[in-house]
């Protein structure tokens, strides 16, 4: 059995423990979960990728939401995939998660998801914002879709032309700057 103080110690440690305690933080935790409930209907059944673990609150909030289907968490950083996968283990959540510990860019999935998720950090750390809403972009099905937020945005980066590049549509676009923090929150569609 796997430490489980050690695990959520871990994440509420000294690098991270002021921001994951900030008001800041806890707005953005309720927007990912907000923005999905009201922009997306996710079925029992569905395939769900989330690209970027981090502290893995995303992901078990997700993992909630595929009973009959399955969730795929993928991170760069082996100790967010391996806190992960601790959690999970401890909380005796027996819905079908996958984690993998690798670059989503350049990683050979088997299969494409109904949905891809990205929040948080995860664009911005991947110092690659093309390369990776391109791979999201590819692993989406044929009817499904891409829940996309970036925080603080690359101004060099029109997220308009790249969808029009890629084959694909917004459907939903919101934008926050509620508590000093530039948020967009993004729907996309494969036209």
């Amino acid at each position: 059995m796997v430490d489980l103080l050690k695990v959520y110690g871990d994440c509420w440690g000294g690098e991270a423990g002021e921001w994951n305690t900030s008001l800041q933080n806890k707005y953005l935790e309720y927007m990912f979960a907000c923005f999905l409930e009201e922009n997306f209907i996710i079925h029992n059944d569905f395939d769900i990728l989330n690209i970027g673990i981090g502290a893995g609150y995303w992901d078990r909030y997700l993992s909630y939401k595929v009973m009959n289907g399955s969730l795929t968490s993928i991170d760069i950083d082996r100790e967010c995939s391996d806190n992960l996968a601790a959690c999970l283990e401890n909380e005796n959540n027996t819905n079908p998660i996958k984690v993998i510990c690798a670059d989503a860019i350049t990683y050979d999935f088997d299969k494409k998801f109904d949905l891809v998720t990205m929040v948080g950090s995860a664009v911005a750390e991947s110092g690659k914002t093309k390369a990776i809403i391109a791979k999201a972009i590819s692993l989406i099905k044929e009817n499904g879709a891409l829940y996309l937020q970036i925080l603080h945005k690359d101004t060099d980066f029109d997220i308009d032309a790249f969808c029009g590049e890629h084959n694909v549509r917004i459907d939903k676009r919101l934008v926050d700057d509620k508590y000093g923090i530039h948020c967009e929150y993004y729907k996309i569609k494969k036209c």
